[in-house]
């Protein structure tokens, strides 16, 4: 999102988006696998969702907000905001008007700041950990990806909910 456009947007505007967004969207983060330092990384993303009859509408929003707009095969259509920058950006600016979505939004911005800090596995594995949270947040049903797959892949030790841990190795630690 366009810091520029942003500023444009009256306090209204941006109560309408708040609320937009918490009735018919949703703030994300995902452990994507790839070619990456630790084999994951992550990814934010603002969507709004519309019918496809209202395709129309999520048009006027990109216009404003930037980001990817499709329509998916189930009569959907989908404005995504990804990255970092545009992610916070518009988090920042919605923060206060957001009501239902505001621990998505808190916990993303997080995620945002924590992953410039991503020096070790350890802090990586934390990143992951608020990723989860997040998904938990948003009653994710088929996630691929969460902390324990990148902990297995790492060959790091688990860290369970009441504090003990699981060791999954995916090679043999003695190689």
């Amino acid at each position: 999102m366009e810091q520029q456009k942003l500023k444009r947007l009256t306090r209204e505007d941006l109560q309408y988006i708040a609320g937009f967004i918490d009735g018919d969207g949703s703030i994300m983060a995902q452990l994507v696998r790839g070619d990456y330092k630790y084999g994951y990384t992550t990814r934010v993303t603002v969507a709004l969702y519309q019918k496809t009859k209202r395709h129309w509408f999520l048009k006027q929003m990109k216009a404003v907000l930037g980001g990817n707009l499709y329509k998916k095969t189930n009569g959907m259509s989908v404005l995504e905001i990804t990255g970092y920058t545009p992610v916070k950006t518009l988090l920042l600016a919605l923060h206060p008007f957001l009501r239902i979505k505001k621990p998505q939004a808190r916990r993303v911005l997080k995620i945002i700041e924590a992953y410039k800090d991503r020096e070790t596995e350890a802090c990586f594995l934390k990143v992951c950990q608020q990723v989860d949270k997040v998904a938990n947040l948003n009653d994710s049903k088929a996630r691929k990806h969460t902390y324990a797959s990148v902990a297995r892949y790492l060959n790091c030790p688990v860290e369970t909910e009441r504090g003990g841990y699981l060791i999954y190795y995916t090679k043999s630690p003695f190689r």
